[in-house]
């Protein structure tokens, strides 16, 4: 199981590096990604709409949700475009840290102490990160805020689907999750007037490695953990996925990071880290107080 683990969070962390490989405006990137993401799940999906048939409210609540997606790989994939991977991977991995914050600020939850810790260590992390970028230049700085946006609106995402993966399977919540986005990214491509062909072979194979790989095998992969080992084990492996993209910078693209930079990121990994850790010891003690 943490081989599988191991491989899932690997998968993931080729995403940055493929997205750097593929010769393509960020928007077209991002959409072939969720485009051949979402014809990969739609056979399963034919499968799970026999037995069950989305209300409206679903399929409403999964169009936002694909939009918030399609937001977050747009700003993203963009950041990556000025930013190193390094930089660009633990800022986009700060979504945890805003999802406790419009919990807290929307829904009414209140973080406990140690989330709050987590979050303030995690932010001066952040800062230390943009702060080492804004010395190598103004667009450097910016693609350190597009992954920040792009963080923000992951967190946006998960808010929303959060009770629609729990009310439909897995292939149907990919496929209509998945395919909202590629309608919101067509759009985007649209009305920005971007190429939809003419790109090398190379660039379109990066497209379906794009979908394949991190998205298909990488998430499915730890989807799949969840029923087999606890939530918080598969939430911590994911903090692998920076330093896994980091890596493969090194080697595949010769991107070294500066040692600030490490050093912010490992506080920032840190901080998300005890975020996570503090919401897991409370869902257990919620689970133990009903359970007496």
């Amino acid at each position: 199981m943490i081989l599988l683990l191991i491989a899932g969070v690997a998968a993931i962390s080729t995403s940055a590096i493929l997205i750097r490989l593929a010769e393509a405006p960020p928007p077209v990137i991002a959409f072939y990604r969720m485009f051949f993401g979402a014809l990969f799940f739609a056979p399963l999906a034919r499968k799970d709409l026999v037995q069950q048939k989305p209300t409206k409210g679903q399929l409403i609540s999964a169009l936002i949700a694909g939009a918030f997606l399609a937001l977050h790989f747009l700003l993203w994939m963009t950041s990556l475009k000025l930013t190193s991977v390094a930089s660009s991977v633990v800022l986009v991995a700060t979504q945890p840290i805003w999802v406790f914050l419009m919990a807290a600020v929307f829904l009414g939850e209140k973080p406990t102490g140690t989330m709050w810790l987590g979050i303030s260590i995690a932010l001066i992390g952040s800062v230390m990160v943009g702060l080492v970028q804004s010395e190598a230049g103004a667009s450097k700085l910016a693609g350190d805020l597009l992954a920040l946006g792009g963080a923000v609106m992951m967190a946006a995402y998960f808010v929303v689907a959060r009770r629609l993966r729990q009310s439909l399977p897995l292939p149907l919540y990919s496929a209509l999750t998945l395919g909202s986005a590629s309608i919101v990214l067509a759009l985007y491509i649209l009305f920005a007037g971007l190429p939809w062909t003419g790109y090398s072979g190379q660039t379109w194979l990066m497209f379906i490695a794009l979908a394949l790989v991190p998205t298909v095998l990488g998430h499915n992969t730890l989807n799949w953990a969840l029923k087999y080992v606890p939530a918080t084990m598969v939430s911590a492996t994911i903090l692998g996925e920076p330093l896994g993209s980091t890596i493969l910078a090194i080697f595949i693209l010769g991107e070294v990071p500066r040692a600030m930079e490490v050093f912010g990121g490992i506080i920032t990994l840190a901080g998300i880290f005890l975020v996570w850790r503090a919401d897991a010891l409370d869902g257990q003690t919620e689970a133990e107080q009903k359970g007496v």
